[in-house]
């Protein structure tokens, strides 16, 4: 799980770093902010984290990863 400082990679090209990361309990998934170049922003585009010499695939989204009107806790 990233934490911070962690390289994110577009093939072996290091384009930026990880700021933050951890579980998202309400989407079920492992969630890391960073930043990045503009031409990286898109939303839907690849990446890899790499933690402890091992990469994992990464995708840009578009906005904050959370649940504003609480459907998933009700479920």
């Amino acid at each position: 799980m990233p934490i911070g400082k962690e390289a994110i990679l577009d093939g072996d090209q290091v384009i930026g770093l990880v700021t933050s990361g951890g579980f998202g309990h309400t989407i079920k998934k492992p969630i890391t902010y960073g930043y990045l170049p503009i031409k990286y922003s898109r939303p839907g585009t690849p990446l890899q984290i790499e933690v402890a010499a091992k990469r994992y695939e990464a995708t840009v989204e578009k906005e904050p990863l959370y649940d504003p009107e609480n459907l998933r806790v009700k479920c």
